[in-house]
């Protein structure tokens, strides 16, 4: 038994923190309904059609705070590209959310997970936490750990997902 599960270790790839793990095809996520801070719903049906970035936050978690302004780019450099960028705060409430975002400058809607339900649902255990979605809503890669969210790597990957999209569109 032991040794089994030490080969199934060694074979299986690890990655570092940080890096786009991809997911084995098909993989659907949990839907949400989470409230942004104005208290408009937001569910993942609502982005079908869209590459998705959804990025599990707080405002405690200095790897966190690191990201935010690479999602802002990123998102601005995407802006003619079926693409969003959804940050999920795990775990606050919305008046600390509220008073971090003016404070930093952040811009982009966030949704608010005060539950951490949605957080929990999606396997995430460390923050931050991120997932791409495809424009079908399947997970194609996985995150744990900041990244530089408007990196060549990133954008280029997000613009494969989009490009393989539009290919299988009739």
């Amino acid at each position: 038994m032991l040794s089994g599960l030490l080969a199934g270790l060694l074979v299986a790839e690890v990655y570092p923190a940080g890096t786009l793990q991809p997911v084995e095809p098909g993989s659907q996520p949990m839907d949400f309904m989470l409230s942004d801070l104005k208290g408009n719903p937001h569910t993942l049906a609502d982005y079908r059609g869209k590459v998705v970035a959804v990025n599990f936050w707080a405002s405690w978690c200095p790897p966190c705070i690191k990201e935010l302004p690479g999602m802002q780019r990123l998102q601005k450099k995407l802006a003619d590209e079926p693409f969003v960028m959804l940050p999920v705060n795990v775990g606050e409430q919305k008046y600390r959310v509220w008073k971090f975002l003016k404070l930093t400058n952040f811009t982009l809607p966030v949704l608010l997970d005060t539950q951490s339900k949605t957080f929990a649902a999606w396997d995430a255990t460390v923050l931050p936490t991120s997932f791409l979605l495809d424009t079908d809503g399947r997970i194609r890669y996985r995150i744990q750990g900041d990244i530089e969210w408007d990196s060549e790597e990133v954008v280029a990957i997000i613009k494969d997902l989009v490009k393989e999209t539009k290919e299988n569109t009739p």
